[in-house]
C-alpha cells in the first residue's frame, strides 16, 4: 500500500483492473487495499489530513498525498541491518522448513543489489558457523565433556588446534567468551566465541578437568611503560585505567597483560614510541626480539 501512493500520483486516472495487474494481485485485494488508504494521512485525521482517493467509476485518482509523493527507499544501513537481520533468521531457522529458507534467500539477493559491487562480497551475518561451535561447546558444559577447537590466537597470530573443558559463558562488552580448561596451556583459559574457527565434541565424558598449578594461574602481570606521541593508542590497547594514575608526564604509567607475546607484539607495534620499563626480564626478551628483527635487514640494502 506504501507503493500504491507514489505509483497513483505519477498514474492518475490509471484504470482498477491495470493497477491491479502492476502490483500482481486481484482487484477485490486492490478494491480493499484503496478502502484502507482512503483511511490514512497526518495527525489529525480529519478531512484536510485524510488522502483523498476515487475510485468508483474504475478509474483510480488520489490527491492530498504529497508526503508520500516519493517512493520509498533504504539508505545502506538500512539495508545491512536487513540482510543481516536476515541471515542471523536463516541461520536460527528450522533446516527442514525449506519454504522458509528459500524466501529469506530471496529477499538477501534482493536486497544485496542495492549495495555497492564492493560490498556485496563482503556482506555475511556469519551466524551459521558461530551458532553451531556454540552448541557444540555449550552440550560439553552439562556432561562435563571436552572439545576440541581451532582458536585464532589474536597475541601469537595463528590458529591452533587444541582441547578445553567448557565450564562456563560470559559476555564482556557485547563479546561472548567460554571459560574452560585447556588441555594444551595446562591451565584456565578465557576463548573469544567469535574467535574460535571450529569446534567439534571430543568423546571424553565425565571427567574431572585438571587442576590448575598455581604458577599457570593466567593471572595478569604488571608492565611499566613511558609514552611518546601515542599515549590514546596505549589507553585504548592496555584498557590502562586513566582515574587511578596521572597522564600528563606519560612516565612510569602502570598497565597490565596476560602474556609476553601479546606484550611484546604490542609495544613493537607502536614504532619507537613507547618504552618498556619493567619487568626486566620482559626487557630482556624485548630487546632480544627487536635485535632479532634488525639482523633479517642485514646485507638487503
Amino acid at each position: 500500500m506504501l507503493d500504491l501512493v507514489p505509483y497513483l500520483a505519477t498514474h492518475q486516472g490509471i484504470p482498477i483492473e491495470e493497477l491491479a495487474r502492476e502490483f500482481g494481485i486481484t482487484t477485490a485485494q486492490l478494491t480493499e487495499d484503496l478502502y484502507t488508504l482512503w483511511m490514512c494521512g497526518l495527525p489529525g485525521y480529519t478531512a484536510l489530513e485524510l488522502m483523498d482517493l476515487s475510485f468508483d467509476t474504475g478509474y483510480v485518482s488520489i490527491s492530498n498525498a504529497e508526503t508520500l509523493a516519493r517512493p520509498r527507499t533504504l539508505n545502506r544501513d538500512e539495508v545491512l541491518a536487513l540482510i543481516l537481520g536476515l541471515e542471523a533468521l536463516q541461520g536460527d531457522a528450522d533446516p527442514n522448513h525449506i519454504k522458509l529458507g528459500e524466501t529469506i534467500s530471496q529477499l538477501v539477493s534482493k536486497l544485496i543489489g542495492f549495495l555497492d559491487t564492493s560490498v556485496q562480497q563482503r556482506v555475511q551475518a556469519g551466524t551459521g558457523a558461530l551458532s553451531n561451535q556454540r552448541g557444540v561447546i555449550e552440550s560439553a558444559i552439562p556432561s562435563r565433556g571436552s572439545v576440541e577447537i581451532s582458536y585464532h590466537s589474536i597475541s601469537r597470530d595463528e590458529v591452533s588446534k587444541r582441547v578445553i573443558h567448557p565450564l562456563e559463558f560470559s559476555t564482556l562488552n557485547e563479546v561472548d567468551y567460554v571459560l574452560a580448561y585447556c588441555e594444551l596451556t595446562t591451565s584456565y583459559r578465557t576463548f573469544r566465541l567469535d574467535r574460535i574457527v571450529d569446534a567439534k565434541p571430543n568423546g571424553e565424558h565425565g571427567g574431572t578437568s585438571p587442576k590448575m598449578n598455581s604458577s599457570q594461574s593466567g593471572e595478569k602481570f604488571p608492565i611499566t611503560l613511558n609514552v611518546g606521541s601515542r599515549l590514546r593508542d596505549v589507553v585504548e590497547r592496555f584498557n590502562l585505567d586513566v582515574a587511578s594514575q596521572p597522564l600528563a608526564s606519560r612516565k612510569n604509567l602502570n598497565v597490565e597483560s596476560f602474556t609476553t607475546d601479546w606484550a611484546i607484539r604490542e609495544i613493537m607495534s607502536f614504532g619507537g614510541e613507547v618504552s618498556l620499563e619493567t619487568p626486566q626480564d620482559l626487557r630482556n626478551s624485548l630487546r632480544d626480539r627487536a635485535l632479532r628483527a634488525l639482523s633479517a635487514y642485514e646485507g638487503s640494502l
